[in-house]
């Protein structure tokens, strides 16, 4: 494979911040990372960072303006709808079933794909 074909990539890294026992403090840190393997020029390689960056930047403007993030919010359920409701009817899927007769709680972990998903 040649440098030419290998795949670049462009990314908005969130980073966590952690409190000294160990859980997070909901701060993320960000930064831009970056994987060249193309011969692109100076002005192609701009404008790809720009677009990483303008994203990354998105994460100040929604901590700052209440209604741009509540902008986001309303665009990311209208476009992932979908997406989410698979992932909350899987979750609900997955949990398992439970009885209880007295002090003996029995727990069935079967789903409908039977372990083959």
């Amino acid at each position: 494979m040649s440098e030419e074909t290998k795949e670049t990539s462009f990314a908005v890294v969130l980073t966590p911040e952690f409190g000294e026992e160990g859980k997070w403090t909901g701060v993320v840190g960000c930064h831009l990372e970056e994987d060249v393997n193309h011969t692109f020029s100076t002005d192609e390689l701009t404008q790809l960072r720009t677009v990483s960056a303008m994203m990354a930047t998105t994460l100040t403007l929604m901590e700052q303006d209440e209604d741009f993030l509540e902008y986001v919010k309303e665009v990311f359920l209208a476009t992932n709808q979908e997406m989410i409701d698979d992932f909350i009817l899987a979750a609900e899927e997955d949990r398992p079933n439970f009885t209880k007769e007295g002090n003996v709680i029995t727990l069935d972990f079967t789903t409908k794909t039977h372990g083959s998903a």
